[in-house]
């Protein structure tokens, strides 16, 4: 080994012992690995949230028909849920290492710093629009105008915004375990409130078209949701559009592979799977939910959807419990997003410590959240980040699935000494001008430009590679080689600690669980009657569902709490 691979090893080494409060350059040991019920939560819970009052409307727009947007949404999400379970899962629960820090060892320190920015602005922006969101729900409740332009036109709306983004930054502190267990509790909740506004437009918006001449739901839907055309008159996207968009909205969590960050806590690769939670409770009911919320809000109010933000549009059917969801849809998507850009800009300035560089980052995107062209323009904005990102997941999971099979050991360029990895910032390099010559082709659809820029990367980095100076080797464990045993050792004074099982005989689960039950039983009896009254009995199913929610969030916040023994509390880091 020469010295300069030396003492790459060395500093490997010396980071992987490192203590840190995040343990950003520490594989995650048994002891601090976390069971199923941590994803679950956090993937229903981020995936059931803002967003997706956005995009449920967006999509109506957008000009799909019906029969394109269910079939794409399914198509769509299956192929999401496999890009977590089999690409980005193992590579982070073998390598137990955040994505940062993975990058910096695979390509040095030049591209790794430019994607590190760039994926710490991404999230970011998603955090500062979901901040937004939460934000429009209160702004409802005074004589603040809507805010769906460029900049903010009031005052008393960005003093609104500062507020909610200062509640959202000091959550975000409290750290991983933390933002599981208020996705947890928050998840199931929000996943009613999206299928009840379902529920409830079904019979209002059926009612519309019958006034209009329009019999049967599916006839409903076609002509007063989900038409086909934009607003213009153009015609819309079709169901390969909406299966790529649907598959590609997440790819820097997956096949882009910043998850590693999240997953790295996992005890199994097959946890992955969790992800299915977010994706069709959130970006398949929940979307479909909400783009007929919003459809049948602004018939009700009888003004163009576009003019209208989340709180708007949820207030009218749900009352100040739909203004509650918006607030928490905000926050289960602003918090996670709010994590991981701080895990991502920890990298790039890691002399600072983690909780200043996460307060700094909080504090920007508190200000970006005052601008509402932030979540106006979100499905855009999150194309351009996935085209350039999507090459760097692609390196990732080329150097960890195909490397070996050419005999090359994963983070070959630090077992060499080299300072930086030529073969990924030119295949970097080749994928976003790929991205970029597609963009511009009128017969390529922004959503869908992610698929080729990603697979041409996938299979261009390892050829050159072989080109360009990568060492082959025989006899050896690649993996074990370059990441260490597959259960890395434990810190100083840890152990694995046994996991409380889930008591679903305690009463305030049974309570928390027959409140949801009610709510949804409340929504249906819209059914029982005639179309034309569901508008009366909506404002009192507004009353009705307040104290339902009151007593669900007191109870399972109870019994979140303590369904884990006081000393497992007491020791938790609120940083991991």
């Amino acid at each position: 080994m020469s010295t300069e691979a030396a003492g790459a090893q060395a500093t490997a080494t010396a980071d992987d012992n490192a203590q840190s409060e995040e343990l950003e350059y520490q594989r995650i040991p048994p002891s601090r690995q976390l069971s199923g019920k941590y994803f679950l939560g956090a993937y229903s819970g981020e995936h059931v949230a803002g967003t997706e009052f956005v995009i449920g409307a967006a999509l109506v727009t957008l000009g799909v028909s019906t029969g394109d947007l269910i079939w794409g949404l399914i198509l769509g999400n299956f192929m999401a849920v496999l890009s977590w379970a089999w690409i980005c899962s193992p590579v982070a629960t073998r390598t137990r290492m955040t994505v940062y820090w993975f990058l910096a060892r695979l390509a040095g320190k030049k591209i790794s710093t430019v994607y590190n920015i760039l994926n710490g602005v991404f999230y970011a922006v998603i955090a500062g629009a979901m901040i937004t969101v939460s934000a429009s729900a209160f702004r409802v409740l005074t004589d603040i105008p809507p805010q769906v332009g460029l900049y903010p036109t009031s005052a008393s709306f960005v003093i609104l915004a500062l507020l909610v983004g200062a509640f959202t930054v000091w959550l975000t502190l409290k750290g991983f375990k933390r933002i599981a267990n208020f996705s947890t509790v928050c998840a199931p909740w929000m996943a009613i409130m999206f299928l009840v506004s379902g529920i409830l437009s079904i019979p209002i918006v059926t009612h519309l078209g019958a006034e209009q001449g329009i019999d049967g739901l599916g006839n409903v839907l076609g002509a007063l949701v989900w038409t086909g055309v934009t607003p213009e008159g153009e015609p819309g996207i079709n169901m390969w559009v909406i299966a790529a968009w649907a598959w590609g909205i997440n790819l820097p969590m997956h096949l882009g592979m910043s998850d590693m960050s999240i997953l790295r806590f996992a005890r199994k690769s097959s946890y992955g799977y969790f992800s299915a939670s977010g994706m069709y409770i959130g970006h398949f009911m929940a979307w479909v939910c909400a783009g007929i919320l919003g459809a049948t809000s602004a018939m009700l109010l009888k003004e163009a959807m576009v003019d209208l933000d989340p709180g708007a549009i949820a207030f009218r059917l749900l009352g100040a419990m739909g203004l509650v969801a918006v607030v928490i849809a905000g926050w289960t998507t602003s918090i996670p997003s709010l994590y991981r850009s701080g895990l991502a800009f920890q990298a790039v300035f890691h002399r600072h410590k983690p909780f200043n560089v996460a307060l700094v980052v909080g504090a920007a995107t508190t200000v970006v959240a005052c601008f509402p062209f932030v979540f106006g323009s979100l499905l855009n904005v999150l194309s351009y980040f996935v085209m350039m990102m999507a090459p760097i997941g692609a390196i990732i999971a080329a150097e960890h699935f195909l490397l070996p099979r050419l005999s090359i050991r994963p983070l070959w360029r630090e077992h060499q000494g080299l300072e930086d990895n030529r073969p990924a910032m030119l295949t970097w390099a080749i994928g976003v001008i790929l991205g970029v010559v597609l963009i511009a082709l009128p017969q390529v659809h922004l959503f869908v430009v992610f698929l080729p820029v990603w697979t041409l990367s996938f299979l261009l980095y390892p050829l050159l590679c072989r080109r360009m100076g990568a060492n082959t080797e025989s006899g050896i464990d690649y993996y074990e080689e370059a990441y260490g045993p597959v259960d890395p050792p434990e810190l100083p004074g840890e152990s694995p600690q046994a996991q409380p099982a889930v008591n679903r005989r305690d009463p305030l689960y049974l309570i928390s669980f027959a409140c949801l039950v009610i709510i949804i039983l409340a929504a249906l009896w819209s059914w029982t009657g005639d179309n034309a009254a569901v508008v009366d009995y909506v404002e009192t199913f507004k009353w009705l569902v307040i104290p339902l929610s009151l007593v669900y969030f007191v109870c399972a916040s109870i019994w979140i709490h303590r369904r884990r023994p006081a000393a497992a509390l007491a020791a938790d880091d609120p940083h991991v």
